[in-house]
């Protein structure tokens, strides 16, 4: 399983880092909100976009991928905003 983790929506299923160790964005697009690294989050803040995810219902995004087994969105931002 991927190790890497959305900044904006705090899924941890990511198959690669959403920016490279030179901070260059991967555009590889998250799943579970939607974001394309280095594309959505060039002209918004990633606190923007989680809210618009969360504001939305936090839905997930991909039609192509379903969501894992027992996923839990409330759980994932969770860990994400809570140091």
């Amino acid at each position: 399983m991927a190790a890497f983790v959305c900044p904006v929506c705090g899924f941890g299923g990511l198959d690669e880092p959403p920016y490279e160790e030179s901070g260059s964005p991967s555009y590889a697009i998250c799943p579970c909100c939607g974001t394309e690294f280095g594309y959505d989050d060039a002209t918004e803040a990633h606190a923007t976009l989680r809210k618009a995810w969360v504001d939305k219902g936090m839905p997930w995004w991909s039609g192509s991928v379903g969501p894992p087994n027992g996923w839990d969105p409330q759980g994932q931002l969770h860990k994400l905003i809570t140091p």
